[in-house]
């Protein structure tokens, strides 16, 4: 009772007033009109947020660009120095063959590991081909999707995106697992190889359902497949926005989108691909379809932009870090390409020497030594554009086929010259600009060892 009043009267009482200062009327309303105006103050205010989020986007495509060249560069190598490098060992598995069936076989590893990764990656594309040309029938595929219900094709599209992310995340794993087992006896080596290779047969499929997927929305027009596509990407805003990262949470988000960005552009090429051909066209004509693909890549960059925008303000990072993430992918290039058996000398902030090494650092190639950082597995993908190719080659319509053998010999002699050609440049273009940028390395340092792919 009386204890209780006198608390609320001591809270809710009026502040003293001085006896020199009385408060009046007047001064209390020119008090509430003006607030009281300070200058002095500005230089202490709080900086906005909204200033960090406003840079997030030119830097994060400068980062997805930097990681779409980083897979294009492990595709091209899987296109162009495999096969190089395989046929370069092909005599000396020769050799090596006949001299054990002399008993003449000497001790020790016939091919340097990096090259036994080259013939071990080859042979797995090569079987990876003929199962999917085997047991998938595409044009049935096509049609089965084409028939299907909104619902059920929603359905289908989410448990693909999950499960091919699944995939892709056990797959870089088993490539280093049978990396690592290269130089172990067949009985320990062979369980593992048909394991990456049923790995890399499913993810396979599952990117071809995509592509269909893909395809059936352009060709047909057809709004139910084209609202599943962009449904799927707010689905994605929604599910990763509205939480808290630090740096290193954030990166395994970066590498799937750079990802998913890389897959997305040859998914588009795949479906061009399969337009090209009369007997794949549907009643869409080609503005349509541009339009489309064009609206398809503006609605993947805009959903983008919205996530990042709101996973910095929201977690409140500095934009900055984006651009430490792509200083760590510019170590990884120089890191792996060091001459020194230590890795890459350099230095912290402090100034104090450091020494960069990386995992399967002198076991997997210089472009394959990202795949770990990137979460991207090659061999699905390659398996993809081969199918895609093969199925151009034995197209009705295609008069290359019909050209005399020397003609179609010298066209892939040509086509692989320049595959070779666009690999050497673009890995020139990535060493040179990493020199380039070497001096801010230091700045990825606290990361460097901390941050992968899922």
């Amino acid at each position: 009772g009386t204890g209780l009043r006198n608390v609320c009267s001591s809270l809710f009482a009026p502040p003293p007033l001085s006896s020199k200062e009385p408060l009046h009327f007047q001064s209390w309303f020119f008090d509430e009109l003006q607030s009281r105006p300070d200058e002095r103050q500005l230089p202490g205010v709080p900086r906005s947020h909204l200033l960090e989020v406003s840079r997030a986007p030119p830097l994060l495509e400068k980062l997805l660009l930097v990681g779409f060249l980083l897979c294009s560069d492990i595709l091209l190598h899987e296109l162009s120095f495999t096969p190089l490098r395989v046929a370069a060992a092909l005599p000396k598995l020769c050799r090596r063959g006949l001299a054990k069936l002399f008993g003449r076989a000497s001790a020790g590893p016939v091919l340097p590991i990096t090259q036994t990764g080259d013939v071990v990656r080859l042979t797995l594309l090569v079987l990876n081909v003929l199962l999917v040309l085997w047991f998938f029938d595409i044009s049935g595929t096509y049609h089965y999707i084409r028939g299907e219900s909104f619902l059920k094709l929603y359905v289908i599209f989410n448990m693909l995106e999950m499960f091919e992310r699944w995939c892709r995340s056990i797959g870089v794993d088993l490539f280093d697992l049978v990396m690592a087992s290269a130089r172990e006896s067949w009985a320990d080596f062979l369980p593992k190889y048909l394991w990456t290779l049923a790995c890399c047969f499913v993810h396979s499929l599952m990117h071809l359902l995509r592509v269909l997927l893909l395809h059936v929305a352009i060709n047909t027009s057809s709004s139910a497949v084209f609202l599943i596509i962009v449904t799927n990407n707010f689905g994605e805003i929604k599910s990763t926005v509205f939480k808290r990262y630090d740096p290193k949470g954030l990166f395994p988000i970066i590498t799937s989108d750079i990802v998913e960005r890389f897959y997305l552009l040859t998914d588009v090429i795949f479906v061009v691909c399969r337009l090209s051909i009369p007997t794949h066209r549907g009643t869409t004509d080609r503005v349509d379809i541009a339009f489309l693909l064009f609206l398809l890549v503006l609605l993947e960059l805009g959903t983008d932009w919205i996530k990042f925008c709101l996973i910095v303000k929201f977690s409140e990072l500095k934009a900055e870090t984006l651009e430490i993430y792509k200083e760590v992918l510019m170590a990884d290039i120089l890191v792996c390409r060091s001459t020194q058996p230590t890795g890459l000398s350099t230095t912290t902030k402090d100034g104090k020497p450091l020494q960069l090494t990386t995992p399967f650092r002198g076991i997997h190639s210089f472009s394959h030594s990202l795949q770990r950082r990137l979460g991207f597995s090659a061999v699905p993908m390659t398996t993809i554009v081969v199918v895609h190719l093969l199925m151009l080659a034995r197209s009705p319509c295609n008069t290359l086929m019909q050209q005399p053998r020397s003609v179609v010999v010298l066209f892939c002699a040509a086509a692989f010259t320049i595959t070779v050609l666009t690999k050497v440049l673009l890995a020139l273009i990535l060493l040179g600009f990493s020199s380039r940028r070497r001096s801010r390395i230091p700045r990825g340092m606290e990361l460097f060892s901390k941050i992968k792919a899922l």
